[in-house]
């Protein structure tokens, strides 16, 4: 099975590829907010960062700090 590869959406620009591990632990991080928008590389579809750490762990990440200064 392929590695699911994603693509981050920063100011109007895709960043990436990443693969899924990557992004998972760029949220684990603080570095990647959950609400970041990611472009699905597989189906085309974009889908919100919190979606690859599960809802059960969503509360987790929540209050936690972006460590650089970009917006998404």
């Amino acid at each position: 099975m392929a590695t699911k590869g994603y693509k981050v959406l920063v100011k109007g620009e895709l960043k990436g590829p990443f693969k899924e591990s990557s992004i998972i632990n760029g949220i684990r991080a603080g570095m990647l907010p959950l609400n970041a928008r990611l472009l699905d590389l597989e189906t085309g579809q974009y889908i919100e960062a919190r979606k690859l750490v599960g809802e059960k762990t969503i509360t987790d990440y929540d209050n936690t700090i972006p460590l650089f200064e970009g917006e998404f």
